[in-house]
């Protein structure tokens, strides 16, 4: 259902797959056009989505938040990586917690720390956000951290978790930096580092994904996200280039 609305259009290259990198897609396309290139369209469906997209033909790129698994490899997926994005730790504002280890946040989303009194003097039960299966962010969370309890309640979009961590003063989420830099948010410090900063552990490499080699007008758009203008927009989308 989700590609559906990834049908043929009417435009010169179709991009679909991470909403995390939703955002710096939709500027890179912009760009891209801007500086002569064909027009672009962007559907942030989520990463495995994207690739079932261009599995079918129905895009002809896919951004992928994740690293590919070794089947997709064998499948011919080629991952070019064209940013590399921080994974943010959030929480409400009113939150007394200022940072984790990496132990902690473990603990945490595996359902072993159930109640802020646990790491905190103010008690209340903790809120687990995550995204949902086949989501680059939930995979790569799961690589860097470790499990996810199964009830923990499920959002779509990194933009969704915000708003559902903004509005719950008990919820504890992960987001891309880029858009929990929107606001309504407190990010925590993990072993000593706000996110963006040396040492911060929770970073992943964001990529275009072909099938085969690129080419043609996929393998100039991404000669263009490679290029000193598309790194600029990678750095003013909050995240960190490749080069």
């Amino acid at each position: 259902a989700l590609l559906v609305g990834c049908g043929r259009p009417s435009v010169g290259l179709r991009i679909a797959g991470s909403t995390s990198l939703q955002p710096l897609a939709e500027m890179l396309a912009e760009g891209y056009r801007a500086a002569g290139g064909a027009r672009v369209s962007t559907q942030g469906v989520g990463s495995t989505a994207g690739l079932q997209a261009l599995r079918s033909g129905v895009a002809d790129l896919a951004t992928v938040s994740r690293r590919l698994t070794p089947e997709e490899m064998r499948e011919g997926f080629q991952a070019h990586v064209i940013a590399w994005d921080v994974l943010a730790i959030a929480v409400h504002p009113s939150n007394s917690v200022d940072g984790l280890t990496l132990a902690e946040l473990r603990r945490l989303f595996a359902g072993e720390i159930r109640d802020w009194a646990q790491l905190v003097g103010t008690a209340g039960r903790v809120h687990l956000i995550s995204r949902e299966a086949g989501s680059g962010s939930r995979q790569a969370f799961r690589e860097l951290v470790g499990p996810i309890h199964p009830l923990a309640a499920v959002q779509n979009t990194n933009g969704a978790i915000r708003l559902a961590v903004r509005n719950d003063p008990a919820a504890v989420g992960y987001l891309s930096l880029g858009v929990a830099r929107a606001g309504g948010v407190k990010l925590l410090r993990i072993e000593g580092s706000l996110p963006g900063e040396p040492g911060y552990p929770l970073v992943r490499p964001l990529s275009l994904v072909t099938l085969g080699p690129p080419v043609g007008e996929a393998r100039a758009f991404l000669l263009y996200a490679l290029s000193p203008a598309g790194q600029k927009l990678v750095v003013e989308e909050g995240m960190l280039p490749v080069r």
